[in-house]
């Protein structure tokens, strides 16, 4: 006897009636089939038709995407000390520990490594302190002395003096022997130049060049309610504006949660709270035609590996709970087959029960 399935969500709706199960059709008639209560057919089995699928063993991944954009990471403002601008390095520069990052009065304004800003006047008669450290590093990173010249430590002394006059003859400074802010900038590693907030020819004073970081990266603002989808480490897939795709891996993830301020200055709805996540692509050359473009990142949420599947259009809902599928038994017959579900993934299932990889499902049209 034909089976037959009703044609919404393109699955058969099953009653169980006096021990037997009968298939509903669209019209509401109904065919009898002679089967046991637990969701298998009798032994004679039924008439199949139409296309069939093969049960076989494969890897199934459930993803979730996410929006993202492919840049440089934040930005901020560096912000020189009074004069006039003679000089910018071009947007798109990357600027390194002892390169000029702007130059003021004719005098160029070097780029040095380190936490802390040049926030006093460093030179002889100094306190001691970390900055001091900081410079005199720079100075035998930089190749203007040596550690047997030069004892990097906190204090200020005679050999710190000679370091830092030598270093201002070689980028053409004032021999002064002494270090005052707005003549040089410390930041925590090179840069990358993305704007110039103040021209050439403008007085500094104020935010002077607007740098990045140089590392290509995906930032990510993601829902605090989606955060178990990510953790550092993670490898992820990141689809590129022209529809490319390349491995990446999760950076970073924040642990604080924020939320957009209106433009009133009232705080945003709670419910729209982000936390800050960065991917880096496993090969950055892959990006490097987009900057601050739209991407897409793949994460895997669950996956299963080596698991029976069939295609989800061979399920067959039970009117008494859970799902089957129909096994071929032989030219033109089948058996009604229940089935646990598993992991869902591009179209296939996951299945358990009494079938095995290489049988022949049904795929109701």
């Amino acid at each position: 006897m034909r089976r037959r399935t009703i044609a919404a969500s393109g699955l058969a709706s099953v009653a169980l009636v006096a021990g037997g199960l009968v298939w509903v059709t669209a019209d509401g008639g109904a065919d009898g089939a002679g089967a046991s209560g637990d969701g298998s057919s009798g032994s004679d089995g039924s008439a199949t038709s139409g296309p069939t699928a093969e049960v076989t063993k494969r890897d199934l991944e459930e993803r979730a995407e996410i929006d993202g954009t492919l840049g440089y990471g934040d930005t901020s403002d560096v912000t020189l000390a009074g004069g006039v601008i003679t000089g910018l390095p071009a947007v798109g520069t990357v600027v390194g520990r002892g390169q000029t990052l702007a130059e003021v009065d004719g005098h160029p304004v070097p780029l040095l490594l380190g936490e802390r800003p040049l926030w006093r006047t460093l030179g002889p008669g100094v306190e001691d302190g970390p900055d001091v450290t900081q410079l005199e590093y720079n100075l035998v990173a930089l190749g203007i002395v040596t550690t047997d010249e030069l004892t990097v430590d906190d204090e200020w002394t005679s050999a710190t003096t000679d370091a830092v006059e030598e270093w201002q003859e070689a980028i053409g400074r004032p021999e002064t022997g002494s270090v005052a802010p707005g003549e040089a900038v410390f930041l925590p590693a090179e840069v990358r130049v993305v704007a110039h907030p103040t021209p050439i020819g403008g007085q500094a004073g104020g935010p002077a060049v607007t740098v990045s970081g140089t590392a290509r990266e995906v930032t990510v603002e993601l829902e605090a309610g989606r955060r178990s989808l990510v953790e550092a480490g993670q490898a992820v897939d990141i689809e590129l504006p022209d529809g490319t795709t390349t491995p990446g891996k999760v950076a970073t993830v924040g642990t604080v949660a924020t939320v957009a301020t209106a433009e009133d200055g009232t705080p945003g709805d709670s419910s729209d709270a982000t936390i800050d996540v960065t991917v880096t692509l496993d090969d950055p050359a892959q990006g490097a035609a987009y900057d601050e473009s739209p991407v897409t990142v793949s994460v895997v949420t669950s996956a299963a590996t080596g698991v029976l599947a069939v295609p989800v259009d061979a399920l067959l809902a039970l009117a008494e709970g859970g799902y089957a599928v129909e096994v071929v038994t032989g030219p033109g017959r089948s058996d009604l087959v229940a089935v646990e579900l598993g992991a869902f993934a591009d179209g296939w299932v996951e299945v358990t029960g009494e079938v095995a990889e290489g049988d022949e499902v049904e795929v109701p049209e």
